[in-house]
């Protein structure tokens, strides 16, 4: 079986690219910020045996319509941002990942796998990057919102070049998502795990500067991520290419949900 055909309703969707092949191959231009978090804050967002560090990784990507070797690879132009923690395992630095704390994506394909198969916490969003991510600039902005609701502003400046090794986003990677199996017998939780979804990124282009990022909860929206500080930022064009089989998978307890459900549903900020 392939991987486009393990997402219900989505089969057709997925085997327009390259006939929902092991590995997905889309090309993507990434806006991404790292910083310093509060490790205490952080910890209480990571489930265990995960480790918490300090490092805060947000990104921006526009992933791309994309043909490789006469191969149409992709076919739905999207958006896509987050924000993780990176994590390890106790006494393992081979499992270091990106513990991924919210994500915001504008494609149901995209939001279904995602969360259905691997457990990436997705939303549907609204996105925009200014100037377009295709042109050439040394200045980059975006915006992230929901349900009318704005949540993100960021702007990344002062782009030079640097080496493809230096952008955050090259080689192998980690994914780690927490995923979750309902129980059919009663109102709860069946199993709860920790996916490490193997990434490999080809890099060009690749730049560093600085910027800022404005975060903001909405009536449907909380990103307990804290505070944030020495923020570097990148700009680069990748080839983003997502294998269909996870190499590690953990048990884990239920995961923290620091929220205050007291401010569901309160007017939203407009945009």
């Amino acid at each position: 079986m392939k991987q486009g055909e393990v997402c219900r309703n989505y089969e057709l969707d997925w085997m327009a690219c390259d006939n929902g092949e092991m590995i997905g191959r889309i090309d993507a231009d990434y806006l991404i910020m790292t910083a310093k978090g509060d490790l205490e804050h952080l910890r209480k967002l990571v489930p265990a045996p995960l480790v918490a560090t300090d490092e805060v990784v947000i990104y921006m990507g526009y992933f791309k319509e994309t043909e490789k070797e006469g191969v149409r690879t992709w076919a739905y132009p999207f958006h896509e941002w987050g924000i993780g923690i990176k994590t390890h395992l106790p006494d393992d630095p081979d499992s270091e990942g990106l513990f991924l704390v919210q994500l915001y994506v504008d494609d149901d394909l995209v939001l279904v796998h995602g969360r259905e198969v691997w457990g990436y916490p997705k939303k549907i969003g609204q996105m925009a990057i200014t100037p377009r991510s295709a042109e050439d600039s040394d200045r980059y902005e975006y915006t992230v919102g929901r349900r009318g609701s704005h949540l993100v502003s960021a702007a990344i400046e002062d782009l030079k070049p640097i080496d493809k090794e230096e952008f955050p986003f090259f080689g192998k990677a980690y994914s780690i998502c927490y995923r979750q199996t309902p129980a059919n017998t009663e109102i709860g939780l069946e199993k709860n795990e920790l996916v490490w979804v193997h990434l490999e990124f080809e890099a060009a282009d690749t730049m560093k500067g600085t910027g800022g990022i404005s975060i903001q909860d909405g009536p449907f929206d909380q990103i307990p991520i804290g505070p944030l500080s020495d923020f570097t930022s990148y700009f680069g064009r990748c080839t983003f290419n997502h294998y269909g089989v996870a190499d590690r998978v953990v048990q884990t307890d239920d995961l923290a949900r620091p929220l205050d459900l007291s401010r569901a549903g309160a007017a939203p900020t407009l945009v």
